[in-house]
This record gives structure tokens, sequence and C-alpha cells, in this order.
């Protein structure tokens, strides 16, 4: 910086005096977030900027698509239970967020990434308060498996305190995740919708209390991380590295490495090959469609004949049945040989 006396301090950018040279224009043009770090594997990029910004700066339109029954591309039973669209506010499945500054001690707290889905860690269920003014009615433990018996990550206590409903999900490690997201994606829609008959449920003029969900591991920042993040690209049908984008604002603390970048395109794989299955089967006629199912049990199917039943038909041969000669074998004349044999120099 250099000082007028008439001004004030002035950027040296904009100091005609001053020796600094711009090397680079300053523009308006979204910026561009490197999330992969997958070896050999194109970077994803990100704008920073994405969606357009309200007059007053605090929130940010990031889709405005109508998610419903149309938009979901996966066959009711698969992420959501029968009756799913009909039961939950769709309302909520919505991308608009208010923009605040981070503070270092945000990380101890919950943050709101849907409505009704929060990601958090364990450190803010030691406020029962804290549970109750948040409106919680389900807490998700997002564990390890080895670890699971001391319940040193577990929101039972707090749930029985609060008065509302705790559920675990137990992993061995990291990649053992990718065939948990399923059944952890499901559990969510299942308390939204209302499936695990909350006896505490409140109603209230008819209406059933609001239902909201906390996804939480140890730190907030991992596991459970990874879980709502699978859980948005199922949801909002967008693919890993916007919901990791999505995610990371509004947890800054989320730390998503490159093994589980990698388990988060993974998933996004999978759920490409069901979107492709399920347009399949709705473009295909019933009457074709019919003709394809998979082939009943038969008995003509039998399975690979054993070394046993082998034995047992050689028992049932009568001696002068017996092949002596080798008549018939072609390779009744071949000798055995070693499998290996000293050469003659």
């Amino acid at each position: 910086m250099s000082s007028d006396s008439s001004l004030g301090e002035v950027p040296m950018s904009l100091d005609s005096q001053s020796p600094y040279v711009r090397t680079q224009e300053y523009i308006s043009t979204p910026r561009y977030s490197n999330l992969s770090g997958t070896p050999g594997g194109p970077p994803y990029r990100v704008p920073y900027g994405i969606g357009n910004n309200d007059s007053d700066n605090s929130t940010v339109i990031v889709d405005a698509k109508i998610f419903n029954r149309d938009t979901h591309d996966f066959a009711e039973g698969d992420f959501v239970c029968q009756g799913f669209f009909n039961r939950v506010d769709l309302g909520g499945f919505t991308r608009r967020f208010n923009v605040s500054q981070w503070n270092y001690e945000m990380r101890r707290q919950a943050q709101s990434v849907l409505p009704f889905l929060s990601l958090g860690p364990l450190s803010c269920l030691r406020d029962i308060e804290y549970v109750r003014s948040q409106g919680f009615t389900l807490l998700l433990a997002i564990r390890s498996r080895k670890s699971a018996p001391a319940r040193l990550v577990s929101g039972d206590k707090a749930a029985a305190a609060a008065g509302i409903m705790a559920d675990t999900v137990d992993v061995l490690d990291n990649q053992e995740l990718i065939s948990e997201f399923p059944r952890a994606i499901r559990r969510i829609n299942d308390h939204l919708a209302g499936e695990d008959e909350n006896p505490n449920a409140m109603v209230l003029s008819g209406l059933q209390q609001k239902r909201k969900v906390l996804v939480f591991c140890e730190s907030g920042n991992e596991r459970s991380a990874a879980v709502v993040i699978a859980y948005v690209m199922v949801m909002l049908n967008i693919n890993a590295a916007e919901a990791t984008y999505m995610i990371q604002q509004r947890r800054f603390c989320a730390s998503i490495e490159d093994p589980m970048k990698r388990i988060l395109a993974a998933f996004e794989s999978i759920l490409s090959a069901k979107r492709d299955v399920e347009r399949a089967r709705h473009t295909i006629p019933p009457h074709i469609a019919a003709t394809l199912a998979p082939p009943s049990s038969s008995p003509i199917l039998t399975k690979k004949r054993s070394f046993q039943d082998h034995r047992n038909d050689d028992h049932l041969m009568d001696d002068d049945e017996m092949e002596v000669d080798g008549d018939g074998d072609p390779f009744f004349e071949r000798k055995p040989s070693a499998p290996f044999q000293d050469r003659v120099v």
C-alpha cells in the first residue's frame, strides 16, 4: 500500500506511481475448484459462484428444479418407500441456502443441508437443549463396526433425553460405505415418510410433527459427510462433484479426501447404471417386457455333477461292462509323465 494525503491508503494497483504491475485481470466470471485429486483423472470443475444471487446477496439459488416423482430417476423401493411422494413435503428438496461466514466454533455444531437434513459432529449431542431447539426427530450415527460395541458414537442417550429416535449405520471401513449408502438413504427417507412409526411423533391439529434428521459421526466431517453427499446425489440428481461442493458450502470443515472421492465416484457410476436400467424399463413396451422376465426355476436345469455322482455311477456298472481295453478312449495309450524332466546334453 502507498499513502496519499488527500485519499489516504489506496491499493498499489490504483497508485499510478507504484511499481506494481498487474499480472492478471480481475474478472467476474466464475472461478473453479479442483475437487478431484484422482490420479490420472480429469479434475472436477465446479464453479464457486453457481446460481443467481439475490439483491441482498444473502441467498443463492443453485437450482430451481421441481422435485417430484417424475424427476426421481429410480424405482420406488430402491431409495424411497412406496407412496413417498404423497407423504412427504417435497418443497424441502431445494438447493437454496443462506450464505454465512464460517467461524472455527461452528465445527462443533450441526449445519442444515436441507430443511429436513443436517450434518454435524457427535459433540453437538451433549447439549440436549440444542438438540430440542433444532427440531431433530432422528439421530443417525455413521460409525465403525469395530468400535460399535463400545457405543462411543451413539445418539441413544441424547435421543432418550429429547424424546426422539436414534439409529446407526455400522461399516467396517470407508470402502464398505458404498454398499451401505442405499440403506442409509432409505433409512432417512423412511423416517421422513413415517415408515419407522415413531411413537414420539406428535399430532397437532391433524398434522404430523415435522421430521428432521441429523446425520453425524465422531467429527461430522468424514463418513457422515459422505452419507449426506450420497443422499444429495440420489435425491437431487446431481453428480459427486456438485454434491461435494454443496455440502462443503454448508459445512466448511467437511473433509472429503481422495479415497472418499473415489468411493463417491464409484457410487455415481452405480447410480448412472441404475438410471439407465430404469429408463429402459419405462421405454420397453409392456408386452415385450413380459417376455424379458427372468426364467423360472425348471427341474431340467440341474447343478453340476459332483465327484460322488460319478463314483456312484461306477459302482452301478457291472464288471463285464467295464472297459478294460480302452476302446474308444483316445487318451488310453497316453502315459503319465513328470512335469519336469532332465535334459540330456
